[in-house]
């Protein structure tokens, strides 16, 4: 969000704002030892807790700070699973770096063409770290002089890399709700998928259509965003009427399923009058139309 929006919901004590922080630019949080981390208070965990699991809880961590011109309640959580992720991940990298460096090195030893400088040599190795984003200190690269010529060797930062381990696993969020426990405020970030997934909805040119506008005045672009809204409203309240009755879908898949259902006009015999008959629903389309007090009767006709 811009600056200026934080100000905004500042001055609506009604409406609160949630959202995640870099720990690129707060690493001092994201270093805190695991030993300041408490299990949170969520259903994710109480379910691994059911499970037996309690090893994989989701661990956190309350502070405050001043964000934004203002002091914010700050969650700082771990998890264990996202961890081991991104640690097999690293040292996959820097093991393909350490095979790099053994083939740079040992073309250096034996002096082919393009591999005697050693400025070179450490620009390629900068343009390798680039390649899989990672810092160029987590090596250290040495030409020394030793009997007359130069050797190249290279070694691990340790220190750098454990200090980059502490991050991993570790989220950041922030959040003006000063009231929410520690576990509120996680799980309220952990629903922040369904305000994405609405926005990935409104780009499906099916069923919302946002973009692209094909308009050219404010008012006809106030009224084609405005029809999308209704739109997208009208898709939650379907899921909302279908999970009452017990139908676990989103809106998406369902107009996708009922589109499937077909009719056809026919004339029946001497009559001059057209009916419509539906084709047979599948078990879908028939829960979605119950759901909505009709049903498909033996006749193929849309019954309430």
């Amino acid at each position: 969000m811009y600056p200026g929006n934080y100000s905004w919901i500042d001055e609506h004590s009604r409406i609160h704002f949630i959202t995640n922080y870099s720990t690129y630019f707060a690493q001092e949080l994201a270093s805190i030892p695991l030993d300041r981390f408490e299990p949170l208070d969520i259903k994710k965990n109480k379910l691994l807790a059911e499970e037996g699991k309690e090893a994989e809880q989701i661990l956190g961590y309350r502070t405050t700070g001043e964000y934004w011109g203002k002091q914010r309640s700050v969650a700082v959580t771990y998890n264990p699973a996202t961890a081991r992720k991104q640690g097999y991940a690293l040292e996959s990298k820097l093991e393909t770096i350490r095979q790099e460096l053994l083939s740079m090195r040992a073309k250096f030893r034996q002096k082919q063409p393009h591999w005697r400088n050693p400025e070179a040599i450490k620009e390629r190795y900068l343009r390798l770290c680039e390649r899989f984003h990672l810092p160029s200190d987590f090596y250290t690269l040495e030409f020394i002089e030793s009997r007359g010529e130069v050797v190249m060797g290279f070694r691990r930062n340790i220190y750098r890399i454990d200090q980059k381990r502490a991050m991993f696993g570790k989220q950041i969020i922030i959040t003006d709700n000063i009231d929410w426990t520690t576990g509120e405020i996680v799980e309220a970030n952990m629903d922040r998928y369904q305000v994405e997934d609405r926005f990935r909805l409104s780009k499906n040119e099916e069923l919302v259509g946002t973009r692209p506008i094909r308009h050219w005045t404010d008012s006809k672009i106030r009224c084609h965003l405005f029809t999308c809204v209704v739109a997208l409203t009208y898709l939650r309240r379907l899921e909302l009427k279908l999970v009452r009755s017990g139908i676990q879908r989103t809106g998406e898949d369902v107009m996708s399923e009922m589109r499937q259902l077909h009719s056809v006009l026919y004339l029946s015999g001497g009559e001059r009058k057209f009916k419509r008959s539906l084709e047979e629903p599948t078990k879908t389309q028939s829960e979605v139309l119950k759901a909505f007090g009709y049903y498909v009767d033996d006749s193929a006709v849309l019954q309430p």
